[in-house]
């Protein structure tokens, strides 16, 4: 770190350990640091080191290429005494070199032959643990930590484990400690000789995940180094809102000064981090001023409840003003009027129990649930009162059909934002955590794609955290903020029944209301010559004499159209056997043109990869083609009523079926990409629309969502809450769609 300059300067800790990634692919040849590895491609300063000792330097070579074979030739030859396997220099070991190159089998070896896992030697006098640690190799700390390191060893910084697991800015490692290490032999509040904890270093490094994982074990807020600063100090000048956030939460005190009489407020001004401080205490209930914001509800119900009604008002005084005054008017009462309802919601309802200050807060609030339940109000209250009396005679078939639509979608609407779409429990035993980081240790899949950092439980294949519900999702699809709810394994049939039903009790309203228009129309024919261009003569007479009306029609139209396009692509991927989210993610990956970037950063030994780390249900991050459009994702107004509609979701299925999106390139199957849970349409429509229940009559299989974890997976009953390998496929080839 440096020195910072800014009005007042504030001086940045100077000390910290090199904060560098290296791949487990390239092998670290010196204590340079990675990027001037990287920038040279060549062992400088060993080389010259193990100058005068071509067989030490051919053995360290091979320690840090992970070459075993050599290794153990050269040990087992008597030509490298292990009690002194260094240069009298350096003083760095060959299990320093392979610890910090990640070669767990050339640890291993080394460790059998009992050379000592404490020695100290660099110029930071570390242990391996030091090396392997700096570079959060959590498989090579965690074989040391079992074959005797000490984890209370400090380097000539005066770093333990805690520290430099902290400075190596990954979470698995991070995690692992708090669970194996803190409390037995390390206290997680321990501090280096500046009096630094581990949250103080989490939060200058902008480190959020770091920062939550030890709060969660307790981490003090309070704690201070010798100039004073505290976590929140050191989390202004970094200016992460996030670790803002979670510091503040946890009680953090921004108004506290620092040695030198600072608090956070003139800190961030200093840094220039204002904007992210004042973020993160408008997320937390303050002002910018810190102080607590009046909330004006008790309960988050009563705010909530608030938040779904207004949708239903709103609605209906907009269809009643342009029904009755002129369309300028009316247009610039609506936009003051919608302007309003905003404002009001948005600092007076919402922060009682949403946080503030992030652009789709307002799109995680009930708000487009009540958007929906009022449109469908007030086309029931149309049909009610002035529809149905004039219909009834010559459509009683419609009109009931029309009722008992109604009935089931509210019913249907009601049970999709109280159900349960399939949550994973938080594990809070650490026992058990403890049993599932080693299960994955042993098994080489101990990171973030197999193990959730937020939970603390093994992710199951086809799960993935929702943050509106702060658990993993099994089997998730997407959420739905027009149901107020995640759509996930245990509530996505109930979904497409709704959309279906939705999408009939569309089609019956227009029918319903062409046929009051005629009746309009039969009624006033003689009273007045209407001439509406395109409209026939049935919209012609609805628009002329009942207005409201018409203005109903138009809007439960208008959602007919979206839910149309929602329907199609919902049904399309359930006939592939995929989720909305695996679709979008697969075919990130094939717009990804560089697809050895994956957004799960793995320190997994190459010894413990298998082969099943390239399913292409792993995510990947986009590539880095700015223009390609299914790589953006737009932050204007109409991009996110795009995105609602879930129109961009329909448009990336035509695009991906029909090849839109790669022209040039050859096409020989339907899809640019492969799924691996396609077994062919009739298999992936069995397990969707059937539960796994096969005692059960057929009817109640394919009207009933599951009861528990257990579906069908390629005609397979599967638990997901404990699905870690897919069914084997086997289809015949006139499935494939």
């Amino acid at each position: 770190m440096k020195q910072i300059d800014s009005e007042d300067s504030i001086t940045v800790p100077n000390d910290t350990p090199e904060d560098n990634s290296a791949s487990s692919m390239q092998p670290v040849m010196s204590n340079l640091s990675i990027e001037e590895h990287q920038s040279e491609n060549e062992p400088i300063e060993q080389e010259q080191a193990d100058a005068k000792d071509p067989l030490l330097s051919k053995y360290h070579l091979a320690c840090q290429q992970g070459d075993l074979a050599t290794v153990k030739e050269i040990i087992e030859n008597g030509v490298i005494d292990l009690k002194h396997d260094y240069d009298d220099v350096e003083r760095v070991s060959g299990l320093h070199w392979a610890s910090i190159n990640n070669r767990l089998s050339v640890v291993r070896y080394l460790i059998s032959k009992d050379v000592d896992v404490n020695f100290q030697g660099g110029e930071l006098n570390a242990t391996p643990l030091h090396w392997a640690a700096r570079y959060g190799y959590v498989y090579i700390v965690d074989y040391l930590l079992e074959h005797g390191a000490d984890p209370s060893v400090t380097d000539a910084q005066g770093f333990n484990l805690l520290h430099l697991s902290i400075n190596s800015s990954n979470i698995m490692l991070v995690i692992y400690v708090l669970f194996f290490v803190i409390d037995d032999k390390l206290d997680i509040d321990c501090v280096d000789p500046n009096g630094r904890t581990a949250l103080l270093w989490a939060a200058y490094q902008g480190d959020s995940l770091s920062v939550e994982t030890l709060l969660k074990f307790r981490a003090s807020v309070k704690a201070t180094d010798k100039g004073g600063f505290t976590p929140l100090h050191w989390g202004t000048v970094k200016g992460q809102a996030q670790v803002l956030k979670h510091l503040i939460e946890n009680g953090a005190d921004f108004f506290q000064k620092t040695a030198d009489g600072k608090n956070c407020f003139a800190i961030a001004h200093d840094m220039n981090t204002t904007g992210s401080l004042v973020g993160a205490l408008y997320q937390c209930g303050f002002n910018k001023e810190g102080f607590a914001i009046p909330v004006y509800f008790k309960k988050s119900l009563h705010t909530k409840l608030v938040t779904f009604f207004a949708p239903w008002i709103f609605i209906g005084v907009l269809f009643k003003c342009f029904a009755s005054i002129h369309p300028i008017f009316s247009l610039i009462f609506s936009i003051l009027l919608g302007l309003g309802m905003r404002y009001t919601l948005k600092k007076y309802v919402i922060p009682a129990y949403a946080q503030r200050n992030t652009r789709q807060s307002f799109l995680k609030t009930p708000f487009l649930a009540g958007v929906f339940s009022g449109s469908v109000f007030w086309a029931s209250y149309t049909w009610l009162t002035r529809i149905m009396p004039l219909t009834l005679i010559e459509e009683p078939i419609t009109n009931l059909l029309f009722f008992a639509g109604v009935v089931l979608l509210a019913s249907l609407f009601v049970k999709l934002v109280r159900s349960d779409p399939g949550l994973i429990p938080e594990e809070t035993d650490h026992s058990k955590v403890k049993e599932t980081i080693k299960e994955l240790l042993n098994v080489g899949k101990f990171d973030a794609k197999h193990f959730c950092i937020s939970t603390w439980v093994r992710k199951p294949i086809r799960s993935k955290f929702s943050n509106f519900s702060r658990a993993l999702v099994t089997r998730f699809d997407h959420f739905c903020p027009w149901i107020y709810n995640d759509i996930g394994l245990r509530n996505h049939k109930t979904f497409l029944f709704f959309i279906l039903c939705l999408e009939t009790c569309i089609f019956v309203f227009l029918k319903l209301c062409m046929e009051y228009f005629d009746v309009l129309e039969d009624t006033f024919e003689d009273d007045y010559d209407l001439n509406c261009g395109i409209f026939g003569e049935d919209l012609c007479a609805g628009f002329f004499f009942d207005t409201f009306t018409f203005l109903v029609l138009a809007w439960t139209c208008f959602q007919g159209i979206w839910v149309g396009f929602l329907t199609f692509v919902q049904l399309f991927q359930t006939a592939k056997g995929v989720t909305n989210y695996e679709f979008s993610t697969l075919s990130k990956r094939r717009h990804n043109h560089d697809s050895s970037v994956n957004e799960y950063f793995t320190t997994t030994p190459l010894e413990l990869i298998d082969e099943e780390e390239a399913d292409p249900l792993n995510p990947v991050i986009p590539g880095n083609n700015p223009r390609d459009p299914l790589m953006q994702k737009s932050r204007t107004c109409f991009g996110i009523c795009w995105t609602l509609t879930g129109l961009d979701q329909f448009v990336m299925v035509i695009k991906e079926t029909f090849g839109v999106a790669q022209r040039e390139e050859p096409r020989n199957n339907i899809l640019s990409f492969k799924i691996s849970t396609d077994y062919g349409w009739r298999t992936n429509l069995k397990d969707f629309w059937l539960t796994s229940d096969i005692t059960a009559p057929t009817w109640q299989r394919f009207l009933y969502s599951p009861s528990c974890s257990k579906a069908l997976l390629n005609g397979e009953e599967v638990d997901y809450f404990k699905l870690y390998k897919l069914p084997e496929r086997h289809y015949l080839a006139e499935e494939i769609v």
